[in-house]
């Protein structure tokens, strides 16, 4: 008797499966306890570990495996996130530390009597910084249940933050200085994280490509249907300007607290129903936010590459000249406050920490009415899978 190949995928996936149960520990150039698996998003399934290392001293890492490891497609792209993500070197990306590998040893049954060889399975893992802290799609969940809209200056600071981090890999180049044109194309909420100090983290590089290889490439543009730009849903070139999209659509989420093309979510041809809403300016919705700060964002949002910011350096000095010209100052310790006060049992928004923004120790939060700007019974609130955006649902 002998395995068939979906019957040995079938295996191999329930021996993955048993590696990141809690309590298991991995060994390879580290050592590596699992506490809990975290989430699953399209590519990958993260776990929280513990690292140990000489003197048994510990600390929490997140272990990313790679789904379906079989696929070389799959793995071809978690080897390339792992590949820039080792490289990279700012304080607004989640940094990656290592590679590392587990071999799964399967006992094959005897065939007449013959015994088979084991057959080997390698199962590859990166090992990440563990952010303690929430994904903007959980902080926005926290502000709507409150019926509040996070401070619209914050907010702010938080997007500049972002495109500091995007710019960096816009603009990477290579050991030889070559420059690789890369484009994150996943710019989303999941996406972005935020740790209990108020340091904003850019993660999952999964999909990142370069934009020499997006121009050869055009049969499919992976990313979220509700977080794509307008080059991506009609698979056409993609550069930085198509995160900046994804950017400006971050920015309406936290102006608004709800995604902009939520409603279309399920319809039937959601994708000609999101580029024809695209053709719309947002600002009639950011009535409630400085002009600013609006028209930063309907930059971002407009559908002609041309017409967005062009870099986003641009945008987050735009930013820093906002706060400058409007004698306000937002800081790291300043977001840590805000999120401990918004995620604790009765918020208030009283600290001292919040003088240099708005004069006093009062935070004003803006009330949100639900009822005003209604969201579908379906509308995300978990970390929405990366698909290829070839289906109009």
């Amino acid at each position: 008797m002998s395995y068939s190949s979906e019957e040995l995928r079938k295996l191999i996936a329930e021996e993955e499966t048993v590696l990141r149960r809690p309590g298991t520990v991995l060994f390879s150039q580290g050592r590596y306890e699992i506490r809990r698996v975290l989430g699953e998003g399209g590519m990958g399934i993260t776990c929280l570990a513990d690292e140990f290392s000489a003197a048994n001293l510990r600390r929490p890492v997140v272990l990313k495996f790679v789904k379906d490891s079989l696929d070389p497609e799959r793995l071809a792209q978690f080897f390339n996130e792992v590949q820039l993500s080792v490289l990279f070197n700012h304080p607004n990306l989640v940094p990656v530390y290592r590679l590392e590998s587990e071999t799964l040893r399967l006992e094959l049954p005897q065939v007449r009597g013959r015994r088979n060889h084991p057959h080997e399975h390698t199962v590859y893992y990166a090992v990440m910084q563990y952010i303690d802290g929430w994904n903007l799609r959980e902080i926005v969940s926290r502000t709507r249940a409150l019926r509040i809209y996070m401070n619209c200056d914050i907010s702010a600071f938080l997007i500049g933050r972002v495109a500091r981090g995007l710019q960096y890999v816009h603009h990477y180049r290579d050991e030889n200085g070559e420059h690789l044109g890369l484009v994150h194309r996943d710019v989303s909420p999941e996406n972005i994280l935020i740790d209990r100090f108020g340091r904003v983290k850019v993660g999952d590089f999964g999909i990142t490509k370069g934009s020499r290889e997006l121009r050869y490439s055009r049969k499919t543009n992976p990313g979220k249907l509700l977080y794509a730009s307008p080059e991506q849903l009609q698979r056409a070139s993609l550069d930085a300007r198509s995160d900046i999209y994804n950017v400006g659509l971050l920015m309406y989420f936290l102006f608004t607290n709800r995604d902009r093309f939520g409603p279309e979510r399920g319809q039937p041809r959601a994708r000609e129903r999101i580029l024809k809403k695209m053709q719309k300016s947002p600002l009639h919705e950011l009535d409630h936010v400085p002009e600013q700060l609006a028209r930063m964002c309907a930059s971002c949002l407009d559908v002609d590459p041309e017409k967005r910011y062009q870099s986003c350096e641009d945008l987050s000095n735009d930013i820093d000249i906002y706060f400058k010209n409007n004698g306000k100052v937002v800081t790291n310790d300043l977001l840590e406050e805000m999120l401990r006060d918004l995620f604790s049992s009765s918020p208030e928004f009283i600290s001292r920490r919040f003088i240099p923004l708005t004069g006093t120790a009062k935070l004003e939060q803006a009330q949100f009415d639900p009822a005003s700007e209604p969201l579908p019974e379906d509308a995300p609130s978990a970390p929405a899978p990366t698909l290829k955006l070839e289906t109009d649902t």
